[in-house]
This record gives structure tokens, sequence and C-alpha cells, in this order.
């Protein structure tokens, strides 16, 4: 009966451990400045590839890449905000 007690207490514990992760886990809501630059990421994305419709369309062609910053440049996105983004 206590190994039973036992079992039920470290099952809980695990539950609760296993929960509390789960929730840290969560990603917090984007702030209007993350919403917009992650806007004005797609936007120049598409308008880099219409621009350059030969080659990659990634920062691995450095016309699409040039092209890219330049457009975020315009849309307000510093060059510091332009080396934490990927793209």
């Amino acid at each position: 009966m206590k190994q039973c007690k036992t079992c039920l207490a470290l099952l809980l514990a695990l539950a609760l451990f296993a929960l509390s992760g789960c929730a840290a886990r969560q990603s917090r809501p984007l702030t209007f400045d993350e919403q917009q630059a992650l806007a004005a990421k797609a936007q120049c994305s598409e308008e880099a590839t219409a621009m350059n419709s030969e080659g990659a369309h990634n920062s691995s062609n450095p016309f699409w890449t040039a092209y890219f910053e330049m457009c975020m440049r315009r849309l307000g996105v510093t060059k510091a905000e332009l080396k934490k983004m990927w793209y």
C-alpha cells in the first residue's frame, strides 16, 4: 500500500513537471515591431524574387540580397535588425 502511494506521488510529480515544461515552451506573442519586421521581410522577399528571376532566391544570390536589403531599409528596418534576421 505504501509503495502504491509513493508511485502515485511520483506519477503526479512527473505529470506536473511535464505540464510545466509544455507551458514554458509556448512562444510569447510578437510585438508590434516584430510583426512589422516579418511583414517587411515577406514583402521584400517577394519584391527581390520578382526583380531577380534567375538564380537562387535567397541570401546566396548577391543580386537578390542587395535588392532585399535595399527594400528592407526603405521600409525602416535598420542594419542592426537585418543582422539578426535570417533570410
